[in-house]
């Protein structure tokens, strides 16, 4: 093994994802992609839903981590996926209810599979067999969030293989509970809420919570915290259009969780929708590597030889 490529959220984009590819050096050859010098792809997930080619965003990495090419890490479009299909405790529901919310952002995966198909369950099986994060000594890998006190409560749940049982996602999608905290908080990003504010996401869907940067250590208030997308709708607590949230203190916002620290292995992680017309780290020991493919922005891909701090010129995106 001679280094890795972390890959970002590919959303049904197989044609971007196999151009990528293609640029790090690897090749199809023996049923899988595969790189002569024998580096390894690592998928930070959210391979579907979104885009056009769900299938094959689903086979490309499949194959490749089934002949050990490439790991990657459940993301919450995976876990969604897997709640939509599982009941809960009493078998008064699903997991994830079918809402019309939910069914709409996952439709382009049902379409492509058939909801209760051989396919289907076949996906959500290897789903279930991938780990909800890597830590591969010199670098670690996880979808929205490392956070130890998180991922040591989801090492009481895992299974054997770190990954998804059926008491974990039945627990994770249960208000309240440990691991339903976890969850949220490492798949999909710790969140605090807005003193009032909302805004409109991506999806055209209200938010009283913001997505917070638990990157950032040079945020001092509420207004550098939180990530919010320039083009989204902000609006504050009597209705009106808003420019930005208040410059509260960060001492007294509510649930933040503390940055990742300049000292520990560096992390990549996707799922922030980044829209930087650079892809360059965050901090010395994180960055992104979601700059929403699937929205008209580039794939794109770390390529980590183990340095210590994260350097920009290892990004490459198509």
């Amino acid at each position: 093994m001679t280094g890795y490529d972390i890959i970002g959220d590919v959303h049904g984009c197989a044609d971007k994802l196999k151009t990528l590819l293609k640029k790090l050096g690897y090749v199809h050859r023996d049923g899988a992609h595969r790189h002569a010098d024998q580096r390894q792809a690592i998928f930070v997930g959210d391979l579907i839903d979104r885009g056009p080619l769900q299938l094959e965003s689903v086979a490309i990495p499949r194959a490749m981590v089934e002949h050990g090419t490439a790991q990657m890490v459940v993301a919450n479009h995976e876990f969604n996926a897997i709640a939509y299909a599982t009941r809960n405790a009493d078998d008064t529901d699903w997991c994830r209810r079918h809402s019309e919310k939910n069914v709409g952002q996952h439709q382009e995966f049902l379409d492509a599979v058939g909801f209760g198909s051989v396919t289907h369950r076949s996906i959500l099986d290897w789903f279930m067999s991938l780990p909800l994060w890597l830590d591969l000594g010199g670098v670690r890998v996880v979808h929205a969030c490392w956070h130890d006190d998180s991922i040591d409560v989801l090492r009481t749940h895992v299974g054997a293989h770190g990954g998804l049982t059926d008491d974990l996602v039945r627990a994770g999608t249960t208000k309240g509970t440990a691991a339903y905290d976890a969850i949220e908080t490492v798949l999909k990003g710790p969140e605090v809420q807005m003193e009032g504010y909302t805004y409109a996401d991506k999806d055209g869907n209200e938010r009283t919570k913001g997505r917070v940067e638990w990157w950032n250590t040079e945020a001092e208030t509420l207004r550098d915290i939180v990530r919010i997308d320039p083009s989204w709708t902000l609006t504050d607590p009597l209705g009106n259009p808003a420019t930005d949230l208040p410059a509260t203190p960060l001492a007294d916002v509510v649930g933040l969780v503390s940055p990742y620290p300049d000292d520990a292995p560096p992390v990549l992680f996707g799922h922030y929708w980044f829209t930087e017309s650079d892809a360059r780290p965050s901090t010395p020991t994180t960055a992104c590597v979601d700059f929403s493919a699937v929205k008209g922005g580039p794939l794109v891909a770390y390529r980590w030889d183990g340095e210590p701090t994260l350097e920009s010129g290892n990004f490459v995106s198509v």
